[in-house]
């Protein structure tokens, strides 16, 4: 989801400023409004984590291994990336009215 927050966070701080170009505090505050929503999901945490990855002990570190061994084994990993984020086709486009480039750019 970082990729995806970057580039769609860019594009909406552009059509933001778009509108308030003389008000950058109005701008700043409709990016925030914008954005919120979805950085919200995207940060949310399952209980335990980051910790949880980031064992302090060998024994620690064998466990983490063993039960990540075990869900990429059964396939269960797949099912669980699912419920990490929203998925980068879920985030909302606005459109803000920019010019498109012509095909031709010779």
């Amino acid at each position: 989801m970082g990729t995806t927050l970057a580039l769609s966070g860019a594009y909406n701080l552009a059509g933001a400023l778009l509108h308030h170009p003389n008000d950058p505090a109005a701008a700043f505050a409709e990016y925030e409004a914008a954005m919120r929503p979805t950085v919200d999901r995207a940060q949310k945490l399952v209980p335990g984590m980051p910790h949880i990855l980031h064992p302090e002990t060998a024994w620690g570190v064998w466990v983490l291994n063993a039960i990540m061994f075990v869900l990429y084994r059964s396939g269960l990993i797949s099912l669980l990336v699912r419920f990490v984020g929203p998925p980068a086709h879920a985030v909302p486009v606005k459109d803000y009215g920019f010019e498109e480039l012509s095909e031709d750019l010779e």
